[in-house]
């Protein structure tokens, strides 16, 4: 009987206009705009937050370690870093990946400009996967190449300021007791949209690198760790901290360990406002959703007072008439959050594929607003809207309680 009568309050059967159906239209789009909205406010968030955090591991991994001389700007020191202390790194559990970096301050410069930043020397342990990525033309050199040790890698806003491509050769200065230029023939252009490294780093041969600064083979400016999982970064912190002290007590030197939480703590600071923005949002929307749903509920069953008296009177009790408007509550819920994930699964969608919405990457460290759609949180999204969703909607069913079918039947 409960369902028979929440249909027939619905309107769904044949030739059954329905009662009330602006009321049930508003509170169906309430609850369709404020979880389309939610939809879509996550999924920009966690898209924001993994390429974001993709990107910073793309330029340095999960984990780095340098000197600790070095890290407070003093003369730089190498790290010493031989075969056995880098087998030990890569046995631990959570080290997926270890890969040593020579970095170096330089001037390149043109016929038409010149421009300052870090160039960073890699070898082949190097993951050129990142890199690879965003390569706009060109690549690294192959082993075949005649270039030896002079190629570099340029993004395109250091190419596009010096009016370099692919092919053409540079001199890079390097500032040291006595200024060194090499000429450099650049290899590849990438463009990351991460403008704060793309103004500011170039790639090159380690061992030209090492040969400026008269290092051996086993020096470098520092490491980078890549683990198996970057919600594994305490532990792997820790399995490297240890790895670290026995390589301080052998070199007497000290090391700085920092995960890239440490290292880039002011953007993820940034990013972790963009959580409390979320909660936030979820929390209006979710009012919103509700108040519109109370307000439509109230209206059905204020202008079915009648029909409740006339229910009461022939013996049916409040908990079973309150059945009947939850039921009719569950309906419009259900019907509007399938429209809500509809509309906001096609936003995220189209937005994932085709970029249409852009962003300034000096503001915002990307060229577009990224969304990222997932499964686990999606269903969790959808269970907890509709659960708080019927919890509320025992408010207006309280109501029914105090309908009084005598009134009732004779207001009609």
């Amino acid at each position: 009987m409960e369902k028979f009568l929440a249909r027939r309050l619905y309107g769904r059967d044949e030739g059954v206009k329905g009662g009330s159906r602006p009321a049930i239209i508003i509170a169906t789009a309430g609850i369709a705009v404020g979880l389309a909205v939610m939809i879509i406010t996550m999924a920009v968030t966690r898209g924001f937050k993994g390429q974001i955090r993709d990107k910073v591991m793309g330029f340095s991994q999960h984990i780095t370690v340098t000197n600790y001389h070095t890290g407070l700007g003093t003369i730089e020191d190498p790290v010493t870093c031989t075969a056995t202390t880098m087998q030990t790194l890569l046995s631990q559990s959570t080290i997926e990946h270890v890969q040593p970096y020579v970095s170096k301050p330089c001037i390149i410069r043109t016929d038409e400009a010149f421009h300052g930043f870090m160039l960073k020397g890699v070898n082949n342990l190097y993951d050129r996967t990142f890199l690879n990525e965003y390569m706009v033309k060109g690549g690294f050199p192959e082993p075949q190449d005649s270039l030896g040790n002079n190629w570099i890698i340029l993004s395109e806003t250091i190419a596009g300021m010096l009016g370099l491509d692919v092919g053409s050769r540079a001199d890079v200065y390097f500032m040291q007791d006595q200024v060194r230029i090499r000429r450099l023939t650049v290899t590849g252009i990438y463009e990351s949209g991460f403008v704060e490294y793309d103004r500011l780093m170039g790639i090159t041969d380690m061992h030209l690198l090492q040969r400026m600064n008269d290092w051996e083979s086993y020096e470098y400016s520092g490491l980078e760790i890549g683990l198996t999982d970057v919600s594994k970064v305490d532990e792997g912190y820790g399995q490297v901290r240890d790895v670290i002290n026995e390589l301080e007590e052998t070199t007497g030197d000290s090391f700085l360990v920092q995960t890239l939480y440490d290292s880039h703590a002011g953007l993820f600071a940034w990013l972790d406002v963009l959580d409390l923005n979320v909660w936030i949002i979820l929390t209006l929307m979710l009012g919103i959703a509700g108040f519109t749903m109370i307000s439509g509920l109230l209206i059905i069953i204020f202008e079915r007072t009648a029909t409740i008296g006339t229910l009461k009177s022939m013996g049916a009790s409040n908990r079973t008439v309150r059945a009947i408007f939850m039921r009719l509550a569950s309906y419009i819920i259900i019907k509007g959050m399938v429209i809500g994930n509809v509309v906001a699964l096609a936003i995220c969608l189209t937005q994932q594929w085709l970029h249409i919405i852009p962003l300034d990457p000096v503001n915002y460290y990307l060229d577009s607003v990224p969304m990222q759609v997932g499964l686990g949180w999606l269903i969790i999204l959808n269970v907890v809207m509709f659960l708080l969703s019927m919890l509320m909607m025992l408010i207006p069913c309280a109501v029914i309680s105090r309908i009084v079918p005598s009134k009732s039947i004779r207001f009609e």
